[in-house]
């Protein structure tokens, strides 16, 4: 599969400079400025997103949030990759995750709301009940002097489900019911910032 090439001519900086300043692309400015139609811009536009070069998302200040972000590094067994990748791409919480070569073989990065919450699932959620993991580190972002903003996928937060996607249950979880955890944020019993009302 041939593989697409990031073009950087006036057309595609002028759009994605309008969508990093304005969070959308007024095609007839950008058409009037460069003399071309709106069309063509919107065709251009159109064409990156098809092509993959660019994905539009929401980027949520995680910063002014308070949330906590961390970094779990995982060494984990080659039969065991594949599983966990699928496995950690349906978890709310997930920000990005890596293949990566060195010591360790996988990367997260995730949040959670509170420390209370990110103690609880380093103990139940990601570590312990996840087959062929080695190894693993948790790095925890301190506090930053500039904003971190991150996307969230709002399409995972369906909140009508009795499991998490990683198959544990938040209604069986001791630390939930003392109320030391939010629950997780695509469980019917999520209690914390992110429920939908």
């Amino acid at each position: 599969m041939k593989k697409p090439k990031l073009k950087l001519d006036n057309v595609n900086l002028e759009i994605f400079n309008s969508f990093i300043k304005n969070g959308k692309i007024n095609y007839s400015k950008i058409g009037n400025k460069l003399e071309l139609s709106h069309v063509s811009i919107k065709n251009r536009f159109e064409t990156l997103i098809k092509n993959k070069v660019i994905k539009p998302t929401i980027l949520v200040n995680i910063s002014d949030l308070d949330y906590k972000v961390g970094c779990l590094l995982l060494e984990v067994s080659s039969e065991a990759i594949d599983k966990l990748d699928n496995i950690y791409k349906n978890c709310p919480r997930l920000i990005y995750s890596f293949n990566i070569i060195g010591e360790y073989n996988f990367l997260i990065i995730f949040f959670a709301e509170d420390f209370d919450t990110l103690e609880t699932m380093m103990k139940s959620c990601m570590l312990y009940n996840l087959e062929g993991v080695r190894k693993s580190n948790v790095l925890l972002f301190g506090k930053q002097n500039e904003k971190i903003y991150f996307p969230i996928d709002f399409n995972i937060l369906s909140q009508i489900n009795e499991n998490t996607p990683c198959g544990t249950c938040c209604k069986y979880c001791k630390v939930f019911l003392q109320k030391r955890c939010v629950g997780c944020p695509a469980s019917k019993y999520y209690d914390g910032p992110l429920k939908l009302t």
